[in-house]
């Protein structure tokens, strides 16, 4: 299985908002999200984050995708390479395409990486533990408008 991290173009913006639907409905089983009256949940941060957008590709199929922004929104620093958004559709996950994804993206962006997960993810915050842990990051916890966030910092590259 070929993983690949593809940067994603104007055209594919449609895409990802249909796969931010999913990751917010995974999400639900440990916070919770508004649903519209359209039916859909409230995503209002696609705009903020298509910086550098990526599908992960699986062979050629979609796997996930990943939101990659030139500042942290959370703590202000810049430069700084911050995670916006990962994703990965429960049929790739366990298989290596987070971890394959993942490096991907911090080759591509060299330099000081911010990766905040919600203490409330404990699936995310697993993952996201083991994925970095060869990199040794300094760990710390946050509080961004009344959520606890736990704060990966280190440098790639």
């Amino acid at each position: 299985m070929a993983i690949h991290l593809n940067p994603a173009r104007p055209d594919q913006k449609p895409v990802i908002a249909n796969l931010i639907q999913l990751y917010l409905h995974d999400m639900t089983a440990s916070m919770p999200f508004p649903i519209g009256k359209d039916g859909l949940y409230q995503y209002d941060f696609l705009d903020r984050f298509w910086r550098f957008p990526y599908l992960i590709m699986s062979n050629n199929e979609i796997a996930g995708f990943a939101l990659v922004v030139d500042e942290c929104p959370l703590t202000g620093r810049a430069p700084c390479w911050f995670m916006a958004e990962f994703f990965v559709l429960k049929a790739y996950r366990q298989s290596g395409t987070g971890r394959s994804s993942v490096t991907q993206a911090l080759a591509a962006h060299p330099g000081q990486w911010h990766i905040a997960v919600p203490h409330a993810n404990t699936a995310a915050q697993l993952f996201w533990r083991k994925v970095l842990s060869a990199r040794a990051p300094t760990t710390r916890d946050i509080q961004v408008d009344g959520d606890n966030w736990r704060m990966h910092e280190f440098v790639a590259g």
